[in-house]
């Protein structure tokens, strides 16, 4: 047991500092007699959330095996807009509590007895908490409700001022990329835009396609790079991708590199959804980057961006060796990775993408 005001506190401390928000739930679960608790957040369908430090572990792996995508408490909580606080027994027959697999998988990750509440957002959203134990354990008494019911304000408060404050920290991310000129954006964990910026807003309908699934980018072999980065940012699976995008350029628009910054996991992120920042930089004329913008637009490294340059300039491959004392084996291996990190395949694509000529249209 930890007292109950502290619990309060802790939940008004989250408000407006997300990252203690796991903390904060813990000590509602602790408060109940359970070892921790989940809270999650259902926006159109799209279900994410987060765990107390003590079940961290247990509902990364739960997630991993598809336990976010169903989940029938959940599902039942929300159908049942009369009863805003609940336990198992009211939603679940007995019957159903021994033999479905959803209470099989909880109790194989040492958990199984459940006592929460759902709460609607101002948004459409459902923001749930549920405090979670052991399934060897008696399930969580009508206490548990009591003291849920005289929390649900503080919760309902607390999450709506975190939802507020995320989404006036992105907006003013975006506006002070709009005072420098730059194009930006946010997009959340499954590549659908949140919001952008003014100097965004050209790029719309003819670079960048605003989807319901997601974001898409006119320029095909770049959609295929934003695809794979949407997937693998929603995997975790950051730094194995490519996380600057080369955008071909059209008439009347520049070339493009759309830095795609992660917005790294904590607590809030179920609050707003953000799962990245959408940078666009333009590559300007048809002369080739310095090495030092090469390094920060695609990520290279020096070799690498040394080797990028040096091509672009007319260099043969053997010409490069001979210029960096390197063998001709060694500058195709960093070609190979230059070619990875900038969305290419080929030698001239390299140079057409670093060197094409942009002429803006006549006024």
């Amino acid at each position: 047991m930890v007292d109950e005001l502290d619990v309060v506190d802790g939940l008004y401390e989250a408000a407006v500092l997300p990252e203690f928000w796991p903390q904060a739930i813990e000590g509602c679960g602790l408060q109940a007699g359970g070892i921790g608790a989940v809270m999650l957040m259902n926006r159109g369908g799209k279900l994410r959330g987060f765990a107390s430090p003590g079940l961290v572990e247990r509902f990364a792996k739960w997630g991993a095996q598809g336990g976010m995508a169903s989940n029938p408490r959940l599902e039942r909580a929300l159908a049942r807009p009369d009863m805003p606080v609940v336990l198992d027994r009211d939603l679940f027959t007995p019957d159903e509590i021994e033999t479905l697999p959803y209470f099989k998988t909880l109790r194989s990750f040492g958990v199984g007895w459940s006592a929460a509440l759902a709460m609607p957002m101002p948004d459409g959203a459902h923001v749930a908490l549920s405090l979670e134990k052991p399934g060897t354990e008696a399930p969580f008494d009508d206490a548990a409700v009591d003291w849920l019911y005289r929390l649900r304000p503080h919760v309902s408060r607390a999450a709506v001022t975190s939802i507020r404050l995320a989404l006036e920290r992105l907006n003013a991310t975006l506006q002070a990329f709009s005072a420098l000129g730059v194009a930006a954006a946010t997009i959340d964990a499954s590549g659908r835009m949140i919001d952008a910026n003014a100097p965004f807003a050209p790029l719309l309908g003819r670079v960048v396609l605003d989807r319901r699934d997601r974001i898409a980018l006119m320029d095909r072999n770049a959609d295929a790079l934003m695809a794979q980065a949407v997937a693998r940012l929603r995997r975790d699976l950051w730094s194995t991708t490519v996380g600057s995008i080369p955008i071909r350029p059209t008439e009347g628009q520049a070339p493009l590199v759309l830095h795609v910054v992660p917005v790294r996991r904590n607590a809030h992120d179920i609050f707003v959804g953000a799962g990245a920042l959408l940078v666009a930089s333009e590559i300007g004329d048809n002369r080739t980057p310095a090495s030092a913008v090469l390094q920060a637009l695609f990520e290279l490294t020096p070799t690498e961006a040394k080797v990028a340059r040096l091509l672009c300039d007319g260099r043969s491959i053997h010409a490069i060796a001979l210029e960096l004392g390197s063998t001709e084996f060694t500058v195709r291996a960093h070609l190979k990775s230059a070619f990875r990190k900038c969305g290419v395949h080929r030698q001239a694509e390299l140079v057409a993408l670093l060197r094409t000529p942009f002429s803006p249209p006549e006024p």
